[in-house]
C-alpha cells in the first residue's frame, strides 16, 4: 500500500498558468467512488454516463480555479504514473483499436477505449473500504485541501451535480404529456 500512497501523493501535473492541473487527482477521487459505490463491474471502468458524471460532480465540488473539466486527459495520461516503478492505470482498446495519444474527444474515446483498469494488487487493495478512504484523504490532502470540507458535505447529503442531473430528468417526465390514444 505505501508505494501506492506514494504514487498518489506525487502525481504528475501539467504547470499551467492556474496552477498545476487537478485533473488527475479528480479522476481517481472518481474511480475510488465509483468502486466504492459497486458502480463497477471488476476490474473495468468503461467510458459511460456514470463515470463521466462522477467526474464532473467531482470537479465541481473541488476545482476552483479556471482549469477546463477535460475528463479525456487524465484518463489517458494516467497511464504515465508510476507506483513501485509499475505503472498502476492501464488503457484497453476494443479488439482492432490503438490509443497512441490522447483522445479529446469523450465519444471518440468510448468508440475506441474497450475500458481502463488499475493493476490488480491495487484494485485488491481498493475493494477494501478502508484503503479506498485511507487514498481518498491523501488525494484531498495532497492537492484539494481547501475545497475538501464542501467536497465531503455534498457527498454525504448527495446534492451535487448527478442529483441535479437525476431531478432534471424526473422533473421533465412529470412535464411530458401523455401520449395520445390510438
Amino acid at each position: 500500500m505505501d508505494h501506492y500512497a506514494y504514487a498518489f501523493t506525487h502525481l504528475k501535473r501539467a504547470p499551467t498558468r492556474y496552477g498545476a492541473a487537478p485533473h488527475k487527482p479528480v479522476l481517481l477521487l472518481s474511480l475510488l467512488e465509483l468502486v466504492g459505490k459497486g458502480a463497477v463491474g471488476g476490474n473495468r471502468f468503461a467510458v459511460n454516463a456514470e463515470l463521466v458524471g462522477t467526474f464532473k460532480e467531482n470537479w465541481e465540488l473541488l476545482v476552483t480555479t479556471p482549469h477546463q473539466a477535460d475528463f479525456t486527459q487524465p484518463f489517458y495520461y494516467l497511464q504515465s504514473d508510476k507506483a513501485g516503478g509499475e505503472p498502476f492505470w492501464f488503457l484497453i482498446p476494443h479488439p482492432g483499436c490503438q490509443i497512441n495519444a490522447h483522445i479529446k474527444s469523450v465519444q471518440r474515446l468510448h468508440e475506441v477505449l474497450d475500458y481502463g483498469c488499475f493493476s490488480e494488487e491495487l484494485f485488491v487493495l481498493l475493494c477494501q473500504p478502508e484503503n479506498r478512504e485511507y487514498l481518498q484523504q491523501l488525494l484531498l490532502n495532497t492537492y484539494l485541501p481547501h475545497t475538501e470540507q464542501a467536497f465531503r458535505q455534498h457527498k454525504a447529503v448527495g446534492d451535487g451535480y448527478l442529483k441535479q442531473v437525476d431531478d432534471y430528468i424526473e422533473g421533465a417526465k412529470n412535464r411530458l404529456p401523455y401520449p395520445p390514444d390510438y
